[in-house]
Order: C-alpha cells, then structure tokens, then sequence
C-alpha cells in the first residue's frame, strides 16, 4: 500500500503557530507555552473569526513537555506549521543546544522556523502578547521578522537551519534576533530588540537595534533600511534610504598575523532633510555622501572594538572568511583564534552614493 500511512483527521490536531521556551517553575526541566490555532463564531452570513489560545506545559525534557500537553488538551499538538520559537534569556545563557537539537531531532517542525530569544524575564510573557494586526501573535512576529531586511535591517533574521550552520561551521558564532516588550498606547506589544549574542551555544550579551544595522552591514545582509545621520549638530537631521548595498570581507593573510579588510559600497536615496544648511547642490550632496560614508566606517569601527573587548565572539565571521580564502591557514592558527579576533587588526572603508533625492528639487521653504 501507498499514500495515507501517516493520514490524520485534521479535527484530532492542534495547530502548533509558536512555542516560547522556559525553564522549568523549579529551576529544572522545561515550562513550555504553545500557541494553538482556533477559530470561534460563524452563524451561516459570517464566516467564523480566526484566534489563537495558549497551552503551559512541563516536563523534565522538552518531548516530555510537548507529550504532557496531551493531559491539558483533547488534541494531539501538529508542529508543522509552527513559524516561531522563542527561547528565554536564563534558558539561552545556559545553551540553547537541547532547543535545537529536539527541533531538528523531531519529525514535524520545519527548517524554516524563525528563532528568538527573549529579552524579558520569561519567554512565555513575549508570546503572551497580542499583536497590533494579526490575531496569532506567531505569525504577527514572523511576519515582523519577514519585514525586517525589506524595510528595516535592524537585526539579522535567523531560521533554524541557518542556526544549525552558524552553530556548526568554522569560524563564526551564532546570532539570533531579540525581542522585548514595549508600550504602545495603553497596551503591552512586542517588538525586535536587537541581537542576541553567543559564544557556540551560550548566550553572552546583546547588541542595540543600531548596532545591530552595522552587524548586518559587515554580514553583507543589508538589502533596505535607513541610515541616519547628522551635518550640523548632535541630533539627526538627515534620513538616507538604502537601495542597495555590498560589503565584501577580505582576509589579508600576507603579514606575521592576519588582518581584514572590509569594503562597502551603498546607493541610497536622500529622504529627509531636516537642516537649515542648503545642501541640494553638487558639493551639498558630495558633503552628505561624506558623512555618511564617515558615519559607517566610525559606527563599524566601534562595533568590532566592542565585540571583541566585551564578547570575544567573532559573530562578523571573520574566522569563516580565513577558512574559505586559505583553508591550510585557517588550520594553522585556528588553536589561538580566540585570541587572534581579539587584536585582530581590521581596515574599514565605506563609500556612499546618493542616486535619488526624491521630489523635491530644493530643501522646503519656510517663509518668514
């Protein structure tokens, strides 16, 4: 026989829409909450409205967790089209390898799970948040997540195969995106917070959203996004949209220690201008190109100094550059990179093109 072995009546499922990752109440074990699909109403004119509701669990192992859900619900949990996972702070500083390893060990859940950490006490306190449109707070952070490198580049997006080779190749250690709670109005939201940092599978620290913008820059990923910058004075007063941007690493391997040589070219459009300062000429332009070009090259310069003083996490893969460029080198000083990253010696040079500075042909008037 053929087709229809592994068949199931899709009312005996719980449509598994996302998974926040604790540790257990005692400090052992897991507390696992699931957001399941549900719908409610429908009489015959309106179609029934879409919800989600959450089931806790516990178990001394994640399986165990996910199998003790069954004495709360009358419905076996499906992982197929779960889009997120969210893992605590405290569970992350102890090692997220068990997460993943039960994700990838499992049968049901995809390679293309968007993966979080939880800026918060709790993971479970982020998924108990509604969200502004989507009536599944999961998908609302997946589609977050989805929109990020279109509009925003704010931080890298992880899936969980992604994860897997970040975890598992030579020199370059894992990121994942952060999220924290935030107030909007009167009520309680989720937004991305930045990148969580580790060193393999250990939490250490986070970056800010805005470091995060030149973590993805040197990553190559930045594919939209706002650069801001300032000409006159402390506050910013010009918004440049990203149109296009390369970053190219190049290892230099010729010294007594090795170097990199980071190079990134960027087309943007000239979106704001909020100075007094007259700068829709050819020299005006050129002198904003500078600054933003300066801008990168500082904010990258600090970035690196930073990660390698306070993480010694080499989260740029710098060492997975080596590797593919000279891979008889990258064995040889492999032993000591830890301590090669951290004086490693790196050369930034951005250069920045405004080819659009919208429709407006001169800065907006105000009369006196």
């Amino acid at each position: 026989m053929t087709g229809c072995a592994n068949y199931r009546e899709l009312e005996t499922l719980a449509v598994v829409t996302g998974t926040a990752f604790d540790k257990g109440s005692d400090g052992t074990g897991y507390h696992l909450t699931f957001e399941i699909l549900g719908q409610s109403g429908g009489d015959g004119t309106q179609g029934p409205t879409v919800k989600s509701q959450l089931i806790e669990s516990d178990g001394n192992t994640i399986f165990d967790a996910v199998r003790n859900a069954l004495k709360r619900s009358d419905k076996k949990l499906y992982y197929g089209d779960c889009k997120t996972v969210i893992i605590s702070n405290e569970l992350a500083h102890e090692g997220i390898a068990p997460v993943l390893d039960w994700l990838n060990r499992d049968s049901e859940p995809r390679i293309t799970i968007n993966l979080f950490i939880s800026k918060e006490k709790t993971a479970k306190e982020v998924i108990e948040q509604k969200s502004l449109n989507d009536p599944i707070t999961s998908y609302a952070l997946s589609n977050i997540d989805k929109n990020n490198p279109k509009f925003l580049s704010k931080t890298a997006s992880v899936q969980l195969y992604q994860a897997n080779n970040m975890l598992g190749d030579e020199g370059i250690s894992l990121i994942l995106p952060a999220l924290d709670i935030a107030n909007n109005q009167n009520d309680k939201i989720t937004e991305l917070g930045g990148t969580a940092v580790f060193k393999k599978d250990k939490l250490l620290g986070y970056l800010g959203s805005d470091e995060s913008k030149y973590l993805v820059f040197i990553k190559n990923q930045v594919t939209s996004g706002l650069l801001i910058i300032n000409m006159e004075s402390a506050s910013p007063d010009i918004s440049l949209e990203i149109i296009d941007s390369k970053t190219k690493v190049t290892p230099i391997l010729t010294g007594k220690l090795p170097e990199m040589k980071i190079e990134i070219k960027t087309q943007v459009a000239l979106s704001e201008m909020q100075t007094s300062a007259d700068l829709d000429t050819e020299s005006g332009i050129k002198k904003i190109e500078e600054k933003a070009s300066a801008t990168i090259e500082a904010n990258i310069k600090q970035l690196i100094t930073k990660v390698q003083r306070e993480y010694d996490s080499d989260i740029f893969g710098f060492g997975s550059a080596i590797y593919k460029n000279d891979s008889d080198y990258w064995k040889k000083i492999k032993p000591q990179w830890d301590s090669l990253f951290q004086s490693l010696n790196i050369e930034v040079s951005a250069e920045m093109e405004i080819i659009n500075t919208g429709l407006l042909k001169s800065k907006t008037k105000v009369g006196g």
